[in-house]
This record gives C-alpha cells, structure tokens and sequence, in this order.
C-alpha cells in the first residue's frame, strides 16, 4: 500500500509505498533531512529489503561498513525515485525539471537575504540606500550592492572597499572577483544577478540634477506584498564587463513588462519559465513568463493604484 508524504520543507508531495515507513534520509528537491513517519505495520518495516530503519538510524554494530553504506545508498535512491514519481504523478507549478526546482528555491532564499538586507538598512536610515551614488560630476561612483554588505555578514569586504575612490579605481577593482556567493550570477562570476528597479513611479526615482530621491517602505501606497523591491536578472551588458560593484540596475522607462525577453533590461532571464523577484515585505516569490506584461509593469510602481490578483505569486 502506498502513502503520500509530504516534505515539510519544501512541500513537495512524494508517494510512498508502506515498507519505506520510517526511513531517514534527504529530500532531493530542497536537500532538508526527512524522516518518513511510521504509517505502516512493524512487521512490514523490519522486513523491509533495506533493514530495520531504527537500527539503522542508531548505528547498530552488528552491521558491517560494507552494509551500512549499502543501506544509506538505497534509500538515498528509492528518496530520489520517489520524489521524481511524485513530480510526475503530482506535478510541481511551473517547474520542468527538479533542478529548475532545486535551482529556483534557492533563488528564492538568496533573494529573500538581500530584501532583508534592504530592509534594515531602511530600518536603520529612513530610506531604502541610493542604487547608486554620485559624485558632484554626475558620475556613479558607488553601488547599493556595497552599501548593503554589511547587513549580508560581509563587513571584511565592506571594510576593503574604498568610498574615497570610485568603484572602477585601481583599488576597488580587486574585489570585483570576490562578490558575496549569494549575489553572485551564473552568466558571469563576477556579476550580480539580483538589481533594483529604478525609474519614475518606482522605488527609486531618478532627482535633480542627478542621483535618486531617497524612498523607504513608509512611502509605499500600494500593497507591499505586491510591490517589487529586488529582481532577479541577466547582467546589463556592461556588468557583465565591469562587475557586481558596478553602480548599475534595471530602468523601468526601458523595460516593456515581458519577463526574460530582452537580456539587461528585462525582469528574469535566468530561472527557467519566469523569474525571482522579492516584494517589499521581505518575501521572495516566483512569477512565471506568461504574467502579463501590464501586470508586470504594475508591480514596479510604489503609488500606482493598479488593481492586482491576489494569487499572482507562485512560491
């Protein structure tokens, strides 16, 4: 008899058959260790093919090496079979693949990381830090990348990076091969794949004569839950040169809402059939490609008004 269990982590459902009940091991969809529950009869359990679980579990020395390592990778195969069982009879939204899966769940939590970032620093300052700052020339000197990296645990980088010279100097440069692992983008190593949304209407609108004018969550009207803070995204061509300190991100009067069309300008890109995006309430969601481009372009504006679906989101 078959049983359906679900992973506690992850959510991901997994049909199991009875003689499994017990065992311990890993989910392949988030990696978090799991134990099945005990939901069928002892006998059943101790004839199981791959032994007694609670045994097993204890170390018991009446188990060669040899054994016990044979033990773990059974089970560790008949988790991985199951789950892709599940993944075909049960589905999972969006995801073709469980590596997309795997792949799009840590995306989420890397995201999640840098919107907290944010949100201390605006805790810690009123207003959300600039996406970039300016020297009086007008010219970007540094990223908002930098200024959040002590709220990420890196004050040793932080404490390297040199706010008397611009991020292109001499000095500054050697830290473009060091970005912090969760920024860091699978198209370039030394680029980030997570930006801001800067433009009219956003959190980060653009002020006179040049830089940006400060904004914090207070100055958010619309549903923060519904209100883009951080994306994620392909590299702009000229990141994918200079680096992830480069005081540079998406702008909205660019961007025309259809996710992963154009490379460095669009929302995504990356994740396979849509893209991570965190909101202003700290949470990280993915939305998928076919989201409509006007709801989209909805989500970037912090006083718009639009009217949004409440289940637009897909975690």
């Amino acid at each position: 008899m078959s049983y359906l269990f679900t992973c506690q982590h992850c959510q991901t459902k997994t049909l199991v058959e009875d003689r499994y009940s017990g065992q311990s091991g890993n989910c392949v969809t988030c990696g978090s260790a799991i134990t099945l529950p005990d939901f069928a009869p002892q006998a059943a359990v101790e004839t199981s093919p791959v032994g007694n679980a609670a045994a097993f579990r204890q170390g018991d020395r009446g188990w060669s090496p040899q054994t016990r390592r044979a033990i773990a990778a059974t089970i560790g195969l008949i988790l991985l079979g199951i789950t892709s069982v599940s993944i075909v009879r049960f589905g999972v939204p969006a995801v073709s693949s469980l590596q997309a899966n795997r792949w799009r769940a840590s995306s989420i939590r890397d995201l999640e990381q840098v919107a907290a970032a944010l949100n201390a620093y605006a805790s810690d300052y009123g207003t959300y830090p600039p996406p970039a700052i300016y020297g009086a020339d007008g010219t970007p000197l540094h990223s908002w990348r930098v200024l959040i990296l002590p709220y990420l645990g890196e004050n040793e980088l932080f404490d390297r990076y040199d706010f008397n010279e611009p991020w292109n100097s001499a000095g500054n440069r050697r830290l473009i091969g060091q970005p912090p692992a969760l920024l860091r983008s699978g198209e370039v190593a030394t680029a980030s794949r997570f930006y801001l949304i800067t433009g009219p209407g956003t959190l980060f609108p653009p002020a006179l004569p040049h830089g940006f004018a400060p904004r914090g969550p207070r100055d958010v009207s619309d549903n923060p839950g519904q209100t883009l803070l951080v994306v994620e995204a392909v590299p702009p061509a000229a990141a994918m040169l200079s680096g992830w300190t480069e005081p540079i991100d998406l702008d909205v009067s660019l961007m025309r809402g259809a996710i992963g069309s154009s490379p460095g300008v669009e929302i995504g890109g990356v994740s396979e059939d849509g893209a991570v995006v965190a909101t202003v309430d700290g949470r990280g969601h993915f939305i998928d490609q076919r989201l409509s481009p006007v709801t989209v372009m909805a989500l970037t504006t912090i006083a718009g008004g639009e009217p949004i679906a409440d289940d637009i989101f897909d975690r």
